[in-house]
């Protein structure tokens, strides 16, 4: 059986960071989730996601620097999708120089999220979907 394929959450809004995490489990995911970039660079280093979400300011190290990081220790395979309540034209370039494959600016809902991580990493035909025994917690935030 092949495994889940793995999400890496970076979020600073509890809310929306589990509204986040309830989806992706829903469709098969396994999700690594932080609340800032410290801890997300500590999960980096004990496991690599297939594609990350990153909010673009966070405490401690920020979404363009968490980005860099993942493109250069995978040699540019980790896809990012980068999320921010800031949406100018020098962020969303910004962010494509520093390797986002997408950007989104707030607000969206996380069914949108998904829709992109779908795209850019399908979940493994074999992974275990919504009623087939993934825990998923109650989601703050209506998806």
């Amino acid at each position: 059986m092949a495994s889940q394929k793995t999400v890496l959450v970076v979020e600073d809004d509890l809310q929306f960071r589990e509204a986040l995490e309830l989806v992706l489990h829903r469709r098969g995911y396994r999700v690594l989730s932080a609340a800032d970039g410290n801890a997300a660079f500590l999960l980096v280093a004990e496991q690599f996601p297939d594609i990350a979400i990153l909010d673009m300011m966070l405490p401690g190290p920020s979404g363009f620097q968490i980005t860099q990081r993942l493109k250069d220790l995978s040699e540019e395979r980790i896809r990012v999708i980068m999320i921010s309540g800031n949406s100018s034209a020098a962020h969303r370039d910004y962010a494509i120089v520093t390797g986002v494959d997408r950007f989104l600016a707030k607000p969206f809902s996380p069914a949108k999220v998904l829709e992109i991580v779908e795209e850019l990493c399908p979940p493994t035909p074999t992974a275990r979907i919504n009623g087939s025994g993934v825990t998923a917690r109650p989601a703050a935030i209506p998806v």
